[in-house]
């Protein structure tokens, strides 16, 4: 998951990662990502009964701005790189698609567990958000992710 995030960095055309709406023709498909991590987590639930001994993971996304669903998007489409619904370079070949059709239909996260963190601004007024994706990896461990390098499990 995490080589498969490595692609998702830099200045790209995202329009494989959102979802039309009416707003998609008005606003550029091209988006910057600053930063895309993914990191075990000791997760907020950890303390209640019932989240004992499940592991939890931090996505974390950074950009001026995103498109619409576009965070739900990009953490499905890594998450089905964990499961081995795809492989890590699956994720470029999407971004060069182009097209919103092009990402499969299991690849959307549900919207909830995911937040926006922080606003940082710069002394010009321009500001950047990071979004913080935290799974629960009951999901995971019974999705069988795959978080680093070629078959290694966590």
């Amino acid at each position: 998951m995490q080589d498969a995030a490595q692609f998702l960095l830099g200045t790209h055309d995202f329009s494989t990662f959102c979802s039309l709406n009416s707003e998609t023709p008005f606003r550029s498909p091209v988006k910057t990502i600053l930063q895309a991590d993914i990191q075990p987590s000791s997760g907020f639930l950890s303390h209640h009964y019932e989240y004992r001994g499940l592991q939890f993971w931090e996505l974390k996304f950074k950009s001026r701005s995103f498109l619409y669903r576009q965070v739900r998007r990009m953490v499905g489409a890594l998450v089905a790189v964990g499961q081995g619904k795809l492989a890590p370079h699956h994720i470029k070949e999407l971004l060069e698609m182009k097209d919103a059709r092009a990402l499969p239909s299991f690849a959307m996260a549900p919207s909830s567990g995911l937040f926006l963190k922080s606003v940082e601004y710069n002394e010009a007024g321009k500001g950047s958000g990071l979004w913080e994706c935290s799974l629960l990896l009951q999901l995971c461990a019974h999705w069988g992710l795959k978080t680093e390098g070629k078959g290694k499990q966590q």
